[in-house]
């Protein structure tokens, strides 16, 4: 079964020198910490709004615990400033 989903991929504004490609967001930091060109390896959202809200709560956490100056790398500010959500279909396993 084939269904919609969505993928982080890093803003081109966002790349380092010399990163070419996409750069997709990957669950498992295998490649480029926690980049990877393959997008079957990318970490995929099934609910883009559910997500949104994860970051922004994560992002509160983490300065509610340790002050406006902590850095939060995972955190809603940073996710959307330097990556964009893409859309993709992605099949289901049986």
């Amino acid at each position: 079964m084939k269904k919609d989903a969505w993928v982080l991929r890093l803003k081109d504004e966002s790349k380092e020198e010399g990163m070419l490609g996409d750069y997709y967001l990957d669950e498992d930091g295998e490649e480029l910490d926690w980049l990877t060109q393959d997008l079957s390896s990318a970490t995929i959202f099934d609910n883009k709004k559910e997500a949104i809200e994860e970051f922004k709560l994560y992002e509160k956490l983490i300065f509610d615990n340790f002050g406006e100056d902590a850095i939060c790398n995972f955190g809603y500010t940073n996710i959307m400033g330097n990556f964009e959500f893409v859309e993709v279909e992605v099949t289901e396993a049986k």
